[in-house]
């Protein structure tokens, strides 16, 4: 049976992606936004990003991201660079990210603490970020909920087409909400730790190869120096885990859209380089 790379990635916000289409052209040539556009046949992506689902496995492109946005996220960048890099090659992406969540709650894992719910899920409120940015209440952990049942199904719907999955890459990108209260900030560390391991046990027999990869945040949130401290440490304490330095490597965020910048998330050409860097330690 030929094996299939399965390459995760969640988070909040930048994980969604709010890099604009309309700007692409304005930073890559014309034929690479043109392959873009069309899409990547051998590298596909089931995803739940935001308010929108893909429904299964379907070709990477543009807009598997915000149900209301011309927009797209770092699976656009990785599916280029591993493309690029192997061209032919077989990849499905798991995309399952929501705009402002949290590590302490919404992502919170069985091990995280008492408050872990089993049984929340997003369908128990309908467009459930647009609900919750309006006001609304969701229960605890039902972004790590839907994050496993998502990479279930998709484990699933491989080895219907035939193949023998693995988990080669957990790509991370999260933060930006803890990063707002010193209080969170502190016990991230704790949180990422047992929110790992609860992977590893919930896909045991398909994670044991797979790199840990966790982008640091943007200068724009009150305690990144902190946060982006813990996420450095961690990697360079725990086996298979890297740390992105975002900073670092130039990831802007004060460009777009033109004379109204959104601060808090990257621009179009820096979320495709976001991709890059995770892309970077991706090995088959």
């Amino acid at each position: 049976m030929k094996k299939a790379d399965i390459i995760i990635l969640s988070g909040q916000s930048n994980a969604v992606g709010v890099g604009y289409v309309r700007y692409l052209p304005a930073h890559f040539p014309a034929e690479t936004v043109d392959k873009w556009l069309r899409g990547y046949k051998d590298i596909q992506i089931n995803y739940f990003s935001h308010d929108k689902k893909s429904g299964g496995f379907v070709d990477t492109t543009v807009n598997c991201a915000e149900q209301t946005k011309d927009t797209f996220g770092p699976e656009l960048g990785i599916a280029d660079a591993l493309d690029l890099r192997y061209p032919g090659k077989k990849f499905f992406i798991v995309k399952c990210a929501f705009g402002g969540m949290s590590l302490y709650k919404d992502y919170l894992s069985p091990s995280g603490g008492p408050e872990y719910d089993a049984g929340s899920f997003a369908d128990q409120l309908p467009s459930i970020v647009k609900n919750i940015e309006a006001g609304a209440v969701a229960r605890y952990s039902w972004c790590y909920n839907e994050l496993v049942k998502i990479t279930r199904d998709s484990i699933d719907a491989i080895k219907g087409m035939g193949y023998e999955p693995e988990i080669k890459a957990f790509c991370w990108m999260q933060g930006e909400n803890e990063s707002c209260d010193a209080g969170r900030t502190a016990v991230y560390g704790r949180l990422y730790d047992c929110f790992l391991a609860d992977l590893k046990k919930e896909f045991a027999g398909y994670i044991e190869n797979c790199v840990f990869i966790d982008g640091g945040i943007s200068t724009v949130w009150p305690f990144y120096k902190e946060l982006n401290e813990i996420k450095r440490n961690y990697a360079a304490e725990h086996e298979n885990c890297v740390f992105i330095d975002t900073i670092a490597a130039g990831l802007t965020t004060e460009h777009e859209p033109e004379g109204e910048p959104d601060i808090y998330h990257y621009d179009s050409d820096c979320v495709i380089k976001l991709g890059h860097l995770f892309a970077e330690h991706i090995k088959p």
